[in-house]
Parts: C-alpha cells; structure tokens; sequence
C-alpha cells in the first residue's frame, strides 16, 4: 500500500471505532509498520496527528448528539470513548471554548470535524520525515497576456468566482484555440495580506491573435519548486498551505520575496488527462 492508501484506510478504520478511540499503535500494527513510521505518514497525509483528528471526530459526533438527541451528557461521552463526564467536559471546551451542557442548551455554533478527504498527491522521504514531492528549476522570464482578479483565499464564495472566471477564460484561449498552457500567477496585496492578486493568462510567445481586453504580466525569471497537485489552487488551497509550511521547515528552503510574486499555477495539455497542475513557488 502507498502512503495515500494506507491513510485512507487508517481514517476508515477510525470512522467505524470512534467509540474505542484507536491509537496510532494500534493503526501502525494494521500495516505491519512502526509506530513512529506511521505517525510520520499519517501527519504528512492529513496535516495533522492520528489523535488530533481522532479527538476532533470523536468530539464532532458528540456535538451532534447533543443537538440532535435528548440521551444524557454522560452516556453521549461514554458512547465516543471518553472515561467520564468530566474528562468529556474538559475536551468539549478546550476544543470548542463550550461546555457539552451550554452547547446543548443555547444557540451557541462550533466548528465540527468533518470526515477526512485526502487529497491525492505523491510524497518523498527527506531528512528523516515525509514531505509533498517536488523537484527544482531555474525558469528565465515568461511574459503573458491575460486578466487580473482580487479575492480574499479563505471566502469559499470568492475562491468558487475566480475559478469559473478561469475557466471561461480557459474555454475563449485554450479549448477553442491552439494554446496548450494556462498560467494563473498570485502574490498578496501589500495593504491587505488577507487578500490575493490572481493575473491568468497565455503566454505571450504562444499567442498570435487579438490582444484588445488582455493585460500584460511577466513571471520573473527565479529558481523554482515544483509541485503537482489535482483540481486547482482554489480547491485545495488549504491542504498545499499545510503542505508547504512543513515543506519549508524540512527541507530550510526560503522563498524569494524579491520578484513581486508568491506562486504560480501552470496547466498543461495534459491537465485534460490527468486533472493535475503544476504549482511554482520562487525559493532561494
């Protein structure tokens, strides 16, 4: 089994023992691997530990019998594996800054645990731990046409309008013409870091046609990491976040903040095959 598999299952098999609250010994064994070794895979695939999801879900389903059923506290926090009411009570608020009885009680909104869905993407052994695979490459400078949009990353609403914004533009440059790559580059708003910039766009060199409507943008020339990931930015943001903070950490890469930019996306002819893009990051 590789990495993606084996965490799949690891997230099943907790699914269905959330009432016993497994370890990741126990999940180790499952595999024939270390513990130690497990632990690794598990936070590199999911972004976080074995007992931090396996408390969040656990929690999450125990909030919602307490909404949803009239059984008393201390039977919903037998039922997902804790030992008293009191110990559930001391997890309930640390997680949720709530009491179970308040959180029953009053109109009070907590963040749930949803299910894990990993998102697929290869992995590498450095350093002694797991990281998402990437390669290097020194790129010269690539001019382009194309369009600007401002959003805020973390408002769904905003990410889902960029992304057919894209996509119309993907379907006027690329579907209906001869041009084989899309370029989406992204740097945040110096005023307000809480916001993106997002100029998508065709190279320049492989356009031949009207460029009235088209603005002009260059991605400069840098040495770049490299990685692939499925769908697009805008979907799995948060996942490449975590990705890449642990990324940075291992590997003692940096980026480079001198050339006005924080990444770009490229999608190739193949993204139709394969569904997957290829993310640049500038690094020193």
């Amino acid at each position: 089994m590789n990495y993606l598999e084996i965490v799949n299952d690891a997230i099943q098999y907790i699914e269905s023992n959330l009432y016993r609250n497994p370890g990741h010994e126990e999940l180790a064994a499952r595999y024939f691997i270390s513990p130690t070794h497990f632990y690794r895979i598990f936070r590199a695939v999911a972004n976080q530990t074995v007992k931090s999801y396996t408390l969040g879900r656990r929690l999450s389903e125990a909030a919602v019998a307490l909404k949803n059923t009239d059984r008393r506290v201390v039977d919903i926090a037998f039922k997902y594996g804790f030992n008293s009411h009191e110990q559930f009570t001391r997890s309930f608020l640390k997680v949720f800054y709530v009491t179970p009885h308040r959180y029953r009680k009053e109109n009070i909104s907590v963040s749930l645990m949803e299910k894990l869905d990993i998102v697929e993407r290869d992995f590498r052994n450095e350093n002694k731990d797991i990281i998402v695979d990437y390669s290097c490459r020194e790129l010269k400078e690539i001019k382009l046409l194309g369009k600007e949009v401002l959003f805020h990353p973390h408002n769904s609403c905003e990410l889902e309008k960029v992304f057919r914004l894209v996509i119309d533009f993907k379907k006027k440059y690329v579907v209906r013409g001869t041009i084989k790559r899309l370029f989406s580059v992204a740097h945040a708003d110096r005023s307000d870091p809480s916001r993106v910039f997002c100029f998508y766009g065709i190279a320049e060199e492989d356009h031949q046609g009207d460029r009235s409507g088209l603005a002009e943008r260059s991605i400069p020339g840098s040495r770049y990491a490299i990685f692939r990931y499925p769908g697009s930015m805008g979907l799995n943001f948060r996942t490449v976040e975590k990705d890449v903070y642990k990324w940075l950490i291992v590997t003692g890469l940096e980026f480079n903040h001198n050339i006005g930019i924080d990444f770009f996306e490229l999608y190739t002819e193949e993204y139709e095959k394969t569904g997957k893009f290829y993310l640049y990051m500038p690094v020193i």
